[in-house]
């Protein structure tokens, strides 16, 4: 490997993104894995792709979790204990209150790593983190400012919101391209994080926001900019990271009926209809670093193709859905429409909102 990739698995309505970073070492932020949901299983492109560790498992070598809601933590018991992993991100919780279906093996898991390979997030002015052997690849968090309390008397709709606003979001730049992981950041989060983080600017004295990519919040959920339908729209964190291109992560037929019409209108109209890529359209789509500020994002066939759900290896039989979406049946990848084919990236600039 002697590039950059960030491949956006088809995992159904979750998020699972693995990071290739160009020693040959590999991240996954956030898992979601449920039998027939999507068009990936997520552990067999896992078992393809890591080196062996140590401890004769595979090794995945930095965990990043954005926050402990089911279709980001669905599988993460299985997970640590097939595989090895090295370092873990996580936020931390303080509160007794079960956010999730899967947040006492999310706890389990934390509480097996040893101090010095557990990191608990915390937006930053400088860097997190230099990876790819020879720090080339900078890792920054924005979210969430610190420990997270979660009251215990909260409703579950209010605890979810408290989640939220403190999920974590993170920016990794290699050779000038930029991307972003929102997580699931609703309208709160990023007010602080516009807030105190929209000035800033980087050792080249560039904006620590602005980034090429945009991994769509929440599914493409219209809480990234505002609180309930039908409010104006509030746009300063999109125009802040002034995204050339968005991959939304979601699942097809959705109860939540992601993404948001209105939301999707917004994107198009940031970056083009060209430039906003859906999983549940498109299937597994792949960022790669060409070069010197230059990139390729489309989708990828084939990882359906060598990835599915249509033999052995899966899932533990009667695992549940994280929530939101249908099993998926397995299918042909749809053949993506024109624009879609994988070319470098580089819309031409459209008029920002109010201009």
């Amino acid at each position: 490997m002697t590039s950059f990739e960030a491949i956006f698995l088809d995992v159904g309505q979750g998020d699972s993104t693995l990071i290739a970073l160009p020693n040959g070492e590999y991240m996954l932020v956030d898992v979601c894995r449920a039998e027939g949901h999507g068009t990936v299983d997520t552990f067999k492109v896992l078992r393809d792709v890591l080196p062996e560790g140590s401890r004769g498992k595979p090794r995945l070598d930095y965990l990043l979790i954005t926050h402990a809601h089911d279709d980001h933590i669905w599988g993460i018991g299985d997970l640590a204990e097939e595989f090895e992993i090295g370092k873990i991100w996580v936020p931390q919780y303080g509160t007794k209150k079960e956010l999730s279906k899967n947040y006492e093996a999310f706890e389990k898991v934390v509480e097996s790593q040893s101090d010095d390979s557990k990191i608990w997030q915390k937006g930053s002015r400088s860097p997190v983190a230099e990876l790819g052997g020879s720090g080339e690849v900078s890792l920054r968090c924005f979210s969430p400012p610190g420990y997270v309390e979660v009251e215990e008397t909260l409703s579950e709709e209010d605890a979810r919101r408290v989640v939220h606003e403190n999920c974590g979001v993170y920016r990794l730049t290699y050779k000038g391209v930029s991307l972003l992981l929102a997580g699931d950041s609703n309208l709160q989060a990023w007010e602080r994080i516009i807030g105190y983080y929209k000035d800033r600017t980087d050792e080249n004295d560039l904006s620590v926001l602005k980034s090429q990519i945009l991994h769509a919040s929440h599914h493409g959920s219209r809480t990234f900019v505002m609180d309930d339908k039908g409010d104006d729209p509030w746009l300063d964190a999109l125009d802040a990271i002034d995204p050339e291109a968005v991959v939304i992560s979601v699942g097809e037929d959705n109860r939540h009926g992601h993404p948001h019409g209105e939301m999707v209108a917004i994107y198009d109209e940031k970056v083009g209809s060209e430039n906003v890529l859906q999983t549940k359209d498109l299937g597994t789509i792949v960022l790669t670093v060409t070069g010197e500020g230059a990139y390729e994002l489309g989708p990828d066939e084939s990882y359906a193709e060598r990835y599915g759900w249509d033999d052995d290896g899966g899932a533990k039989k009667g695992s549940a859905p994280p929530s939101g979406s249908p099993p998926r049946t397995r299918q042909p990848p749809n053949v993506p429409p024109p624009g879609y084919e994988k070319t470098p990236q580089r819309p031409a600039r459209r008029e920002r909102y109010g201009a």
